[in-house]
């Protein structure tokens, strides 16, 4: 099945009019082939072949790199999820993916294409995210890896508090992220008062 198919099939009604989505999937129309390739690699390979050939904007690569995490969730089974999601009570803040455990514990992700111009603002979005969801995990996942060790640093100094993890996809790390999250089940968030707005996707 093609990527924009996928997409619709799985929740994502407005899919086919994505920029996003076609650039990926001129440069991988089939989801799911060569389902044996890491998921770091899959990123930074579709990533690198559209940035070289398609020389997309700034907004645009953002916007790629959340579909290509998107589809590594898909080739995964890491579903069902909400993308762009307004949590209840968490007010102003818009996160890129949260996916609820069975113990209805959220998992709220940020993507970001470059880590260390946007580490700020992601810290204070996680800090609003605990204040309300003491128990959840956050997760920062970037494009460009200079700023895992610079984040990983600020931790280690006690200048950062709210971002429990931090990965970039040109890392292993990132996989096996990908693997602990695969190996967990998730529950329909729609089924939890704890959503305001949000696209849910998968099963």
């Amino acid at each position: 099945m093609n990527v924009t198919e996928y997409f619709l099939k799985n929740g994502k009604i407005n899919a086919s009019k994505s920029k996003a989505l076609k650039l990926i999937e001129k440069v991988w129309p089939n989801l799911n082939s060569n389902s044996h390739i890491r998921s770091s690699m899959f990123i930074n390979n579709v990533f690198d072949k559209i940035e070289k050939k398609f020389q997309p904007s700034n907004a645009l690569r953002g916007s790629i790199f959340e579909y290509l995490i998107m589809c590594v969730f898909f080739r995964n089974d890491i579903n069902p999820f909400f993308y762009q999601v307004n949590l209840n009570f968490v007010h102003n803040v818009t996160f890129d993916l949260v996916l609820f455990d069975t113990n209805k514990k959220p998992i709220i992700i940020s993507l970001k294409t470059s880590g260390k111009d946007a580490y700020k603002q992601v810290e204070l979005e996680f800090y609003a995210a605990k204040q309300v969801h003491k128990n959840c995990r956050t997760i920062y996942v970037t494009y460009e890896d200079d700023a895992v060790r610079f984040i990983e640093r600020k931790k280690e100094l006690s200048e950062i508090h709210s971002i429990d993890e931090i990965y970039s996809t040109q890392d292993k790390d990132f996989d096996k992220l990908i693997k602990d999250l695969s190996s967990r089940d998730y529950i329909d968030p729609q089924k939890i008062n704890y959503v305001r707005t949000g696209i849910f996707l998968g099963d």
